[in-house]
C-alpha cells in the first residue's frame, strides 16, 4: 500500500480533513511535570584506599604464585615466555641471597630472639588493632536533589 492509496479511502480522506490537529493544551507541560515526584538519588560513598588493597590482595598473591610458578617450572611451552631467561638467570639467584641473609638472621643464636621479638610484637600490634578498630563499610546514601 503506498501512502498515496491511504487518502484515496473517501472516508479517511473526509476524516483526516475535517478533523482539527491535536495540539496539547497550554498548562500540559506544567501538568505533566507537576506530578513527576522527585525520588532519592543514590550516591556512591568513596571507598577507602585501604579496603581496595585489602581486597585485592588474593589477586595479587595468586598471580605472583602462578608467575613464580610459570617461571620455575619445565613445562615446554614456559619457553616461549619473553624473558624467561633473565628471570631465571639474574632474578632468581638475588632471592637466594635474601633468603640467605634470613636464614643466617635466625641461625645465630645473638639475632633469632630479637627477630622474634619483632615478629611478635607486629602480630601483637596488628591483632590489638584489628580488634578495637572499628571497619569503615563502603555505604550508600540517598540525596535529594
Amino acid at each position: 500500500m503506498k501512502e498515496d492509496d491511504i487518502l484515496r479511502d473517501d472516508f479517511l480522506k473526509e476524516l483526516v480533513q475535517k478533523s482539527p490537529l491535536d495540539s496539547p493544551s497550554d498548562d500540559f507541560v506544567s501538568r505533566v511535570m507537576g506530578n513527576i515526584q522527585l525520588g532519592p538519588e543514590p550516591v556512591r560513598v568513596r571507598q577507602p584506599f585501604f579496603l581496595m588493597v585489602r581486597s585485592a590482595w588474593p589477586y595479587v598473591l595468586g598471580s605472583v604464585i602462578l608467575l613464580i610458578f610459570l617461571f620455575t617450572s619445565d613445562l615446554p611451552f614456559t619457553d616461549y615466555i619473553p624473558g624467561k631467561g633473565f628471570y631465571t638467570n639474574f632474578i632468581l639467584p638475588s632471592f637466594n641471597l635474601y633468603i640467605s641473609w634470613i636464614r643466617d638472621l635466625f641461625s645465630h643464636s645473638k639475632y633469632t630472639p630479637i627477630g622474634l621479638i619483632i615478629i611478635g610484637a607486629g602480630g601483637f600490634l596488628f591483632l590489638f588493632d584489628r580488634l578495637l578498630d572499628k571497619k569503615p563499610h563502603s555505604q550508600h546514601h540517598n540525596v535529594l536533589l
